[in-house]
């Protein structure tokens, strides 16, 4: 089996990164709306279920792979609480 490279840590946080970090909120705050939705409309259908599971969980990802990236460009700036 092939050996696994890591991504090296980002030089610079860019608007693609805010994008990304934005689009994750969004997802998770859709997946909560449509769950929201289908319960107080009485919808408690198995699709309806696992779209709003599928949405709330990929944005999480989306914002843990993004807090991830961030810490690394802090690190990499010599940045954060660990270098006073």
């Amino acid at each position: 089996m092939p050996e696994r490279r890591s991504v090296p840590p980002p030089e610079k946080v860019t608007w693609a990164d805010r994008y990304r970090l934005g689009l994750g909120v969004l997802m998770v705050a859709l997946g909560i709306t449509i769950l929201i939705r289908c319960i107080a409309a009485g919808i408690i259908t198995l699709p309806a279920m696992l779209m709003s599971a599928a949405f709330v969980a990929f944005g999480v990802y989306r914002l843990y792979v993004g807090v991830v990236r961030y810490r690394q460009y802090v690190r990499r700036q010599g940045g954060g609480r660990d270098s006073a």
